[in-house]
């Protein structure tokens, strides 16, 4: 399967560009006819899961094959089993959600009464957010303890 680059949006300057150790920026953007953004454009060979109905469904499992994926289901209450997937959502929750108008925190009982008039988000306005934050700030920053 070939997977080509993303090229880069609209609204983003040079600074976030792909950064391809070794190979010229200007090359790789040759290659793939057109800048190239810093997000990943590649599908892993393993996805560990946990036990959630999502990672079960049809849909999720004829996904992964179709992208030649292997599934690995975690052990059943062991967060270790899938370490870095578990600091990656904890740091979007805590470098980018917490900052979003409307956000009330994970439990919905903490979201407020009135989130619609807080603040609404389209999915692709959320998405392009998202996209923005993981070149800016996620890819920059050490997520790990020291």
């Amino acid at each position: 399967m070939l997977l080509l680059p993303l090229p880069m949006r609209p609204d983003w300057g040079p600074e976030m560009e792909w950064p391809y150790p070794g190979a010229p920026a200007a090359s790789v953007a040759e290659l793939a006819g057109h800048p190239v953004a810093g997000l990943p454009f590649f599908a892993p060979e393993t996805v560990t899961s946990d036990h959630g109905a999502v990672y079960k469904s049809h849909h999720f499992v004829q996904a992964a094959a179709t992208l030649g994926i292997d599934l690995l289901p975690a052990q059943a209450m062991r967060p270790p089993d899938k370490a870095a997937c578990e600091r990656a959502f904890a740091g979007i929750q805590s470098l980018l959600l917490e900052l979003l108008l409307g956000y009330r925190g994970i439990d919905v009982a903490d979201r407020g009464a009135n989130l619609e008039g807080d603040a609404s988000w389209t999915p692709s306005e959320m998405e392009h957010l998202l996209a923005t934050w993981i070149v800016k700030v996620f890819t920059d920053r050490e997520l790990c303890c020291p």
